[in-house]
């Protein structure tokens, strides 16, 4: 249990809210490069009605039509008399929804110094890895109904760690409502299906099946500029092939990211999520291997900061600076230990972000990730460097 929740981890740092994994699906398009740099110049000026106008008509140019709105309602906040602005909410009123369509595609490697998750009592694994991503969000209108969908597919490949070798697929699907003023809520139901990698000692890398799940994800969408993003809820069903480590049921996982650009002096955007994880794998009655029913409350802080234009090949290069935190509380103990387990994760982050690489529409983000557990239980405690590099390709 503990590798994998420990790719779990792993992944959502890489995919930075990719959106896909365990139902935290999204309920508008992609950004595009160009809402990017509206948004980078929004940032520099706030409060000033032009660049929120820039901002809006970028998102409204990329379909993100819901977000237009808003930014449109803020422009009229900050200037009650501005025509464009009035004008440009009065079409998107009458206006239909169209069809919005991203693909997005996401491949690169990484090296890890303790891949295999060793605690200290032995030599760290040292390991190279490969990894690619696909990922499908749909948004359209169906007669009165707004459906949004999502698809995601991940893999990768380790040099010499068999067991985190991962093959991922996701697909969810559900209406979005509209709560008369009061935010929209999209319900979806989706699946999950796994694949990993044998242990080393079985001499083949075929990957088995490892747990498929049946998911029920709430999302709640304020309709304002409030910081709140989005709320998120996935109710689900876990279920493992038999085995001694990794056991089937319920699964409950609650987000609520936040968004503030203007807590520091320079320009940034700080995103706040605060997360809640109910495991509920049922105990066998034979003593397990490691023990998988727990509870996990875990905060994400990252920000993003514009550094420079025109440099390092790109057309902007952005800072990115985080750290994820998370408490673990289990309600049983590994063989020969004593007391129930306790875990605090601690990943910080940090990298650079270059936009329209090599001036191409390709997004490529450098990464370093200090990954360190903390356990009441000696043998759960680890720690592991990541470098990793990942090209980003929106379409």
């Amino acid at each position: 249990m503990k590798w994998l929740n420990s790719f779990a981890l792993g992944l959502v740092s890489i995919l930075a809210m990719g959106g896909v994994w365990r139902g935290d699906a999204r309920a508008q398009p992609e950004p595009t490069e160009d809402s990017l740099l509206r948004f980078e110049e929004l940032l520099r000026n706030p409060h000033d009605p032009k660049a929120n106008l820039a901002y809006a008509r970028a998102l409204e140019a990329a379909g993100r039509i819901e977000d237009a709105r808003r930014v449109y309602q803020n422009v009229l906040t900050l200037n009650p008399n501005d025509s464009s602005a009035v004008a440009a909410l009065a079409s998107l009123s009458q206006a239909p929804v169209p069809a919005q369509t991203d693909y997005t595609f996401s491949t690169g490697g990484a090296i890890e110094t303790n891949s295999a998750r060793r605690d200290p009592n032995f030599r760290p694994f040292f390991d190279t890895l490969a990894f690619a991503e696909f990922t499908v969000n749909d948004l359209r209108q169906l007669g009165s109904v707004k459906l949004q969908s999502n698809i995601g597919v991940f893999s990768n490949i380790h040099n010499r760690y068999s067991p985190g070798d991962i093959s991922y697929f996701a697909v969810d699907s559900g209406p979005v409502l509209d709560l008369s003023g009061a935010g929209k809520l999209r319900t979806a139901i989706g699946g999950e299906y796994v694949l990993q990698g044998p242990s080393p000692i079985d001499g083949h890398r075929a990957r088995q099946f490892e747990f498929d799940a049946g998911n029920v994800i709430l999302n709640y969408i304020p309709t304002n500029n409030s910081p709140l993003q989005s709320i998120n809820l996935l109710v689900g069903y876990d279920s493992f092939r038999p085995s001694g480590s990794f056991r089937s049921g319920p699964v409950i996982r609650m987000t609520a990211p936040i968004l503030a650009d203007d807590l520091f002096p320079f320009s940034s955007v700080l995103l706040v999520t605060p997360g809640y994880v109910l495991n509920g794998a049922r105990q066998p009655s034979e003593a397990p291997l490691q023990p998988a029913h727990y509870n996990e409350g875990n905060i994400e802080l990252i920000t993003f900061t514009p550094l420079a234009e025109n440099q390092l090949g790109s057309e902007r290069v952005v800072g990115i600076l985080g750290a994820f935190l998370a408490g673990d509380v289990y309600n049983s103990h590994s063989p020969g230990q004593s007391g129930s387990r306790r875990d605090v994760r601690l990943i910080p982050r940090v990298g650079l972000r270059l936009l329209k690489f090599a001036y191409t529409p390709l997004q490529l983000d450098l990464d370093y990730r200090y990954d360190r557990n903390f356990s009441t239980e000696f043998a759960e405690s680890f720690r592991d460097n990541i470098f990793s590099l990942t090209l980003t390709y929106r379409f």
